[in-house]
């Protein structure tokens, strides 16, 4: 749990001690000390290991729908997405009753383009957790995919306001506005996605977008590279 804590508050180093000694603590036999761990390693960009430390979590409790959902979102950041797909339709058939396992689910399914089955996970997702921004993100894009815009972007603006450190929904609201050329709404949310999450490429590249559009070439070709 203490992993977990430092890994929201971006303190990476100490994630992963934390997660270490858990796995340490519990001889190797704790399916939970992995997972924590998984999420230490992916704080380190080290997807492979994290994906390792999934696998070692399935061998000690391969009935967690947790780590199947977990196993299917380290599948989706590999590009492995047939196998993401398998593994997060798995998480929902073993435990329905968690809002993870549909919100993973409805990602999987985006990431397939299968907007509809997308949509009517997060929708099943927020109807077990209303509190959890990720299903709002991933309705107000599958919305938006489906023609929906301004459907799409009051759901987006829900989970802004769920987590509004969240750099990566900030980017996508911000998208949306400018889709409904709503520019200067658009270029605050960018502004606040570049603050909360300076590494973050995507606030860079969607106003580098705005900008092209705006006729500012040279400030867009500066924010691609930045990106």
């Amino acid at each position: 749990l203490l992993s977990i804590i430092a890994v929201t508050q971006n303190d990476k180093d100490q994630a992963l001690e934390l997660a270490t000694q858990a796995v340490a603590v519990s001889m190797q036999r704790s399916g939970t000390a992995y997972l924590a761990l998984s999420y230490a390693q992916q704080a380190h960009f080290d997807i492979d290991a994290a994906l390792e430390s999934v696998q070692k979590a399935l061998t000690l409790d391969a009935e967690n729908a947790l780590i199947w959902a977990r196993l299917a979102e380290l599948r989706m950041s590999a590009g492995d997405l047939d196998r993401a797909l398998d593994a997060a339709q798995h998480a929902v058939t073993i435990n329905s009753a968690v809002a993870k396992t549909h919100t993973v689910l409805g990602f999987a399914h985006l990431l397939q383009i299968n907007t509809q089955f997308a949509r009517t996970s997060f929708i099943q997702a927020i109807a077990f957790d209303q509190t959890d921004p990720m299903p709002r993100l991933g309705l107000g894009i599958a919305l938006i995919r489906q023609g929906e815009l301004e459907a799409g972007r009051v759901e987006l603006e829900i989970a802004a306001s769920l987590d509004p450190a969240n750099s990566l929904i900030r980017s996508y609201l911000g998208k949306a506005y400018f889709e409904e050329k709503r520019y200067p709404l658009a270029s605050t949310q960018f502004d606040l996605a570049k603050e909360r999450d300076p590494k973050d490429p995507t606030p860079w590249l969607y106003d580098a977008i705005q900008k092209q559009t705006q006729n500012r070439p040279i400030e867009a070709l500066q924010d691609i590279q930045k990106s």
